[in-house]
């Protein structure tokens, strides 16, 4: 069996992303026609609104029943359809690398987790004829490639996500400001993120995505250890940012921490919709190919 071209993106993903229809929640602006709403008006698509008719307008978009009605003259207003623009950014700290066990290498990490999904929306944008970029963040912006959607482009990204290795501190709340700013126009930007950040900072930048016109989608990716504390003797927890160590019995700490986590959780997703951003949490220990097709599935 021949080996995948890439290593975070197989035949068998082309096959299954095929099949998906990825849309956007609002309007958006782009340069070709495409499948998403456009914050413009014209004459195609679907009706939106009238207008008062002015001399140049075509008599075929009249509307003869409202004349009928008000013996005035007005055209029907359509939706115009339009492609999407997407940032697909991606925490790389350290944290990332968590479950990290120098034992168990064949152990998926939420960074190579979000590398899959990364490039399987971004195979899937660019099969509906939309473009997608990419943005990888720890300390610094190291990779930023602006949207588009050739196959160069799809070959470039690819190759990009192979060569991403996990940073140290994150960076992720300072630089969405800078990104928001650099985009263009009415962007979407997925974030693919263990989302371990101040809640009072993320709506921050959160709140400035939303003033600069973007949609946000959130991809919060968890594993059940963190969320449980399931060890059962004294064990040694380490900081993947920091290298800070201390140990823990988890009998005495397990209620105080699942509910401290929960309440965390309870705040992220608050911050997410109060600043109308989408979020979506992410179990890593569902395939990847799978967790996409529930989640597009459920956004249809």
């Amino acid at each position: 069996m021949p080996l995948p071209k890439y290593r975070y993106f197989a035949p068998t993903d082309a096959a299954r992303m095929s099949k998906l229809q990825f849309t956007a929640r609002k309007a958006v602006e782009g340069a070709i026609t495409g499948m998403h709403k456009s914050p413009h008006k014209g004459f195609s698509v679907e009706f939106a609104e009238h207008r008062e008719y002015v001399p140049g307008d075509e008599l075929k978009h009249l509307d003869w029943k409202v004349y009928s009605r008000s013996d005035r003259y007005y055209v029907k207003l359509y939706e115009q359809e339009t492609n999407l623009r997407t940032t697909i950014v991606i925490d790389t700290s350290a944290s990332m690398r968590f479950p990290h066990d120098p034992k168990n290498p064949a152990l998926v990490s939420k960074l190579d987790y979000a590398k899959h999904l990364a490039a399987c929306l971004a195979y899937l944008l660019a099969h509906q004829q939309d473009l997608a970029g990419l943005a990888a963040i720890d300390e610094t912006i190291k990779v930023e490639i602006p949207p588009a959607s050739s196959p160069s482009h799809l070959d470039l990204l690819f190759k990009h996500l192979e060569a991403i290795e996990p940073g140290r501190h994150t960076g992720l709340v300072k630089h969405l400001h800078a990104l928001s700013e650099r985009l263009p126009r009415r962007s979407l930007v997925i974030l693919i993120t263990d989302l371990w950040v101040e809640p009072a900072e993320l709506s921050k930048a959160l709140q400035h995505l939303k003033y600069r016109r973007h949609q946000g989608l959130i991809l919060h990716l968890l594993d059940k250890a963190e969320l449980t504390l399931p060890y059962e003797k004294m064990i040694t927890l380490q900081d993947l940012e920091t290298d800070e160590k201390i140990q823990i019995d988890p009998a005495d700490l397990r209620e105080t921490y699942n509910t401290q986590v929960e309440a965390y959780l309870t705040q992220v997703r608050r911050v997410c919709n109060d600043c109308d951003m989408e979020y979506h949490a992410m179990m890593i220990d569902e395939p990847y190919d799978k967790a996409l097709v529930k989640l597009i599935t459920r956004r249809s």
